[in-house]
């Protein structure tokens, strides 16, 4: 248990301590809190304010998935394309093999046409174990579904205040994962294209390694033909900010690894620091970029603590439709 846990936990116990003892102090005659009723009601409410945002942060909100769906007009296509993105599974330290099922089920109740995984698929935050092994259950999305994914930072064991130094990175791992998802018949892309046909048309998907493994290049990008639509895969959404100025654009952008801030404050925004230097507005949803549509889903998994507050790990949803 890492100390985010022991900290949340801590409030929910102690929160839940103080709401008893003040509610038995409130009808106890002669008590301060019996005496003054007005303040001992604002104490319970700020106490059951505090017990039931940090119990959804801890036991709630990250063991739901919710579905995010949008509709997406997109030059070129003829028939529409349904596709779910997922990123930021991080299998192995808060979650496991049941985590991955549950997912799973919720992904073929989708019923999509295309399926894509964001990066930091693995949690790799110092576990000696290899958590690829709780990815087992994906076989049953790539028996049915064309599936893609691309690598993250999480594979390589960089954390955004450890990417400048390698004596406290967690390690690369991300053969380990490779050779899993290989064995799942699961596609990579790694700085390479792929024009699979779909419901009797093409689209491309041109997926780049992690930003910050600096192991980018856009080479393959020349084979794509301008009048087929392009999803351009980029784990951390600074990747757009490398898209060669002398291509077309693509037709939208998915990145991950924002979580959305994970924790997200009303009329505060997100609290987390993924180490992107996209402004804030980027972390979550669809966004413009010079004319490039982003989109950055929150995430499946948890980073750092299993927490969430405001913002429940989901399935993003992409409804690909003709332009006209």
């Amino acid at each position: 248990m890492n100390y985010i846990s022991v900290i949340i936990l801590s409030i929910i116990i102690l929160s839940g301590l103080l709401l008893c003892f003040v509610i038995r102090d409130t009808f106890k005659k002669g008590f301060f809190l019996n005496k003054n009723k007005n303040t001992a009601y604002s104490i319970i409410t700020i106490l059951l304010l505090i017990f039931l945002c940090s119990f959804d942060t801890y036991f709630i909100e990250p063991n739901i998935i919710v579905k995010k769906q949008f509709d997406f007009p997109t030059a070129n296509v003829q028939t529409p394309i349904k596709v779910a993105f997922i990123a930021d599974i991080q299998i192995g330290n808060h979650k496991k093999t049941d985590w991955t099922k549950k997912m799973v089920n919720e992904i073929i109740e989708i019923n999509p046409e295309l399926v894509l995984l964001g990066g930091d698929l693995i949690d790799n935050e110092g576990t000696f174990e290899d958590e690829s092994q709780y990815l087992e259950p994906l076989t049953a999305i790539s028996a049915k579904y064309p599936i893609y994914y691309i690598l993250g930072n999480h594979e390589y064991g960089i954390g955004g205040q450890t990417k400048g130094d390698k004596n406290k990175q967690t390690g690369d791992r991300s053969q380990l994962l490779i050779t899993k998802m290989k064995d799942l018949n699961i596609t990579l892309l790694r700085n390479n294209l792929s024009c699979p046909i779909i419901k009797n048309q093409q689209i491309c998907l041109f997926g780049i390694d992690d930003i910050w493994s600096n192991k980018i290049s856009f080479v393959e990008l020349n084979k794509w033909k301008n009048n087929i639509p392009l999803i351009f895969l980029t784990h951390n959404p600074d990747g757009i900010k490398l898209y060669p100025i002398d291509k077309n654009i693509p037709n939208i952008t998915l990145a991950g690894h924002t979580h959305g801030g994970q924790i997200r404050l009303p009329f505060i925004g997100p609290l987390g620091n993924p180490g992107v230097t996209l402004p804030k507005k980027y972390f979550k949803g669809l966004n413009d970029y010079y004319g490039m549509k982003i989109f950055t889903t929150v995430g499946i998994g948890e980073s750092g603590g299993p927490i969430r507050f405001w913002n429940p790990p989901e399935i993003a949803v992409i409804n690909l439709k003709p332009q006209n």
